[in-house]
């Protein structure tokens, strides 16, 4: 357990710190509504992965997370930090959180930012201390670890598999006008520095729509 922005927040099944052991929890059962190729499933509506798949998808994901640390590894920090301040001198509206508390049902846009692995992620919600919290607690389920699925090469680690300590700083702009600039405050960054998956705007036709809006980086240079 640990207190974090004002939050006690427990170490779970994943820990605090994202880890290659504790990344990818194989899970059997389908979390997608949307079927893929009929060899992939044990029994006929789709519920449930056959174990080969299940093998296929732990070595996939795990090849696809050292390929983002291996990247993250890379990554300039100075010119990282410089992108967040020029971010942040654009945008005086957003303010440093130090207390999640303070914006328990507030709506608004919110950036995290993992120092150690130069990625930010900017998000909109209508409560934003629910919303970073939910973050710290969810995890992407064992099917959609890689997106779209058996994307190795491309694929962004999600930020619902970075556990709570690894945000190390938090700015929240609070507004009742969510998503309409989502997506102009995430091209405020270069595409290296971002670890959102897809482009922002609200999601209305599932993962379908998700796809077309996905975001790819070379991971195999």
């Amino acid at each position: 357990m640990a207190y974090h922005f004002g939050l006690k927040v427990l170490e779970g099944k994943r820990g605090l710190r994202l880890t290659r052991e504790k990344y990818a929890i194989v899970n059997n059962k389908s979390s997608i509504r949307v079927r893929s190729s009929r060899d992939i499933y044990a029994d006929e509506e789709g519920k449930i992965y056959t174990e080969q798949w299940c093998e296929k998808q732990l070595k996939d994901s795990l090849e696809n997370f050292d390929l983002n640390i291996e990247y993250f590894s890379l990554l300039n920090h100075s010119e990282f930090s410089t992108e967040i301040g020029a971010f942040l001198e654009r945008n005086s509206q957003f303010t440093e959180v130090y207390d999640l508390n303070l914006y328990d049902g507030k709506a608004g846009y919110y950036v995290m930012v993992l120092d150690e692995y130069s990625q930010v992620y900017i998000g909109t919600t209508k409560d934003i201390k629910k919303r970073i919290k939910q973050r710290w607690s969810n995890s992407k389920p064992f099917d959609r670890l890689l997106f779209p699925m058996a994307n190795v090469d491309s694929s962004i680690l999600s930020i619902d598999s970075f556990r709570a300590l690894d945000t190390t700083r938090i700015y929240a702009y609070e507004t009742n006008k969510t998503f309409s600039s989502e997506d102009n405050f995430i091209n405020q960054f270069s595409a290296k520095f971002i670890c959102n998956r897809i482009a922002g705007g609200k999601i209305t036709g599932g993962l379908l729509q998700a796809i077309t809006m996905m975001k790819k980086r070379n991971l195999k240079r």
